[in-house]
């Protein structure tokens, strides 16, 4: 989990799938990210095995949420090791 979060690309799809609340498909990403689709995509396959964005297939699109209970347990792994202050 933590090597996938160390690319910066990375965290900002998981900001952007945080702050719209909602799921996002590749081309909206991509026209908020300024990045190719395929880079995109396969920064979404990295977090899709880490289990941190799940999809939703709708018609020939695929949406992508993050994975909320995923996300609490690693922040809460996050907060016990380093503390609040780190947080």
């Amino acid at each position: 989990v933590f090597k996938a979060l160390s690319d910066p690309t990375r965290l900002r799809l998981i900001k952007l799938l945080r702050d719209h609340g909602g799921a996002l498909c590749v081309n909206a990403l991509t026209n908020r990210l300024d990045v190719s689709q395929s880079a995109v995509s396969q920064h979404l396959r990295v977090l899709r095995q880490v289990r941190l964005v799940e999809s939703d297939r709708h018609g020939p699109r695929v949406h992508y949420t993050l994975n909320q209970e995923k996300l609490a347990q690693h922040t809460e792994l996050l907060r016990e090791t380093f503390g609040d202050s780190f947080m």
